[in-house]
C-alpha cells in the first residue's frame, strides 16, 4: 500500500510540473554534497527552482500526465540506471541550448581521486609552501618539482607542470595533489533531458554546442540565399544581391548585343577600341 506521504509528495511535484513551461532533468550522480550545494546556491540566485527527487517518485508523476512528451521522459528515466535525479524548473521561458550553457557555467571542483582523468593540464605554482623539509622533498622530487629551503620551510622554485590533460590520476598524484588542496576535476549537474513546452531534448542533442547550432544556421542561411539567387525567387534577404546580379547580366547582355546605354557606353567604346588596335595591328597598318 502507498503511503500517504509518497502521494503527497507524487501530487506536489505535479503540480509544480503541471504548471512549469520548461521542465529540465539533470543527473547529480557523483556530484559531492558540498559541490552540489555550491551549485545550486548559484543556481538559485539565477531563479531557478531545483530539487532532488526520488526517480520512481518522478516517473509516478509522469504518469499523471497528459502530456504525451513527458511520459517519453519516463523511457529515457527508466533506461538510465546511473541517475540521481534533479528537477531543475526556471524562472522564464528559455532556450534548452541556454539552459545547457548555463550549468554548464555554474560548476564547483572537487579533490582528485585514484582513476579521475584530467580535463586541464595541472600546476604547482612557484612560491612558498607550508611544508617543512623532510619526506615531502622526495614526493616533489619525484615530479621534478624544483624547490629550495627559506626561513626553515619549502619554496617552490618555479610553475611546473605536475599532470597533463588527459592523465588519469594515481595514488601519488592524488596524495600530491590533495597537499597543495588543489581540485582539479570539474563537477557540475549533466543535462539529461529538457521540455521547453513543444520538444524534448535528450542529451545527445544538447550536448552538440549551442555555438555549432549557430554556425550550422549562419551556414544554412547562407546557402539559401546564394539558392534563392539563382533560381532568381526575390525576398527581402536576397534582393540587393538578386538586383546587383540582374544588373551586371544585363550589362554583359548589351555588350554581347552591341546595344548602346548610359551604363555601358564607356564598356562598349573601349571593347570597340580594342577591336580597331587588334584589326590595325593585323593588318599592319
Amino acid at each position: 500500500m502507498v503511503s500517504q506521504q509518497k502521494i503527497m509528495y507524487v501530487n506536489n511535484l505535479y503540480d509544480i510540473i503541471s504548471k512549469s513551461k520548461v521542465i529540465a532533468i539533470a543527473n547529480v550522480m557523483d556530484v559531492p554534497t558540498s559541490a552540489l550545494q555550491i551549485i545550486r546556491k548559484k543556481l538559485k540566485e539565477q531563479g531557478f527552482f531545483i530539487k532532488v527527487v526520488k526517480k520512481s517518485l518522478l516517473i509516478k508523476t509522469l504518469e499523471k500526465t497528459n502530456n504525451e512528451k513527458l511520459k517519453e521522459m519516463i523511457k529515457e528515466l527508466e533506461n538510465n540506471k546511473r541517475i540521481t535525479v534533479a528537477l531543475l524548473i526556471p524562472k522564464d521561458n528559455i532556450n534548452p541550448f541556454l539552459l545547457k550553457k548555463i550549468l554548464d557555467e555554474n560548476k564547483s571542483y572537487r579533490s582528485a581521486r585514484v582513476g579521475d582523468v584530467l580535463d586541464q593540464d595541472v600546476v604547482i605554482k612557484a612560491g612558498p609552501t607550508n611544508f617543512t623539509p623532510g619526506p615531502i622533498l622526495t614526493e616533489l622530487k619525484k615530479f621534478n618539482i624544483k624547490t629550495k629551503v627559506e626561513g626553515g620551510k619549502i619554496v617552490i622554485a618555479e610553475d611546473h607542470v605536475v599532470a597533463k590533460k588527459g592523465d588519469k590520476v594515481d595514488e601519488s598524484l592524488a596524495s600530491l595533489l590533495q597537499k597543495f588542496n588543489i581540485q582539479p576535476i570539474e563537477v557540475k549537474l549533466r543535462l539529461v533531458l529538457v521540455y521547453d513546452g513543444n520538444v524534448l531534448y535528450n542529451q545527445d542533442i544538447l550536448n552538440i554546442p549551442l555555438e555549432k547550432y549557430v554556425e550550422d544556421l549562419r551556414e544554412a542561411f547562407r546557402r539559401s540565399i546564394v539558392l534563392s539567387v539563382k533560381a532568381g525567387i526575390p525576398t527581402k534577404e536576397n534582393m540587393s544581391l538578386l538586383l546587383k546580379e540582374t544588373y551586371q547580366n544585363a550589362i554583359k547582355l548589351s555588350l554581347h548585343t552591341g546595344i548602346p546605354t548610359k551604363e555601358n557606353i564607356e564598356l562598349l567604346l573601349k571593347i570597340a577600341n580594342n577591336r580597331a588596335l587588334a584589326l590595325k595591328e593585323k593588318l599592319n597598318l
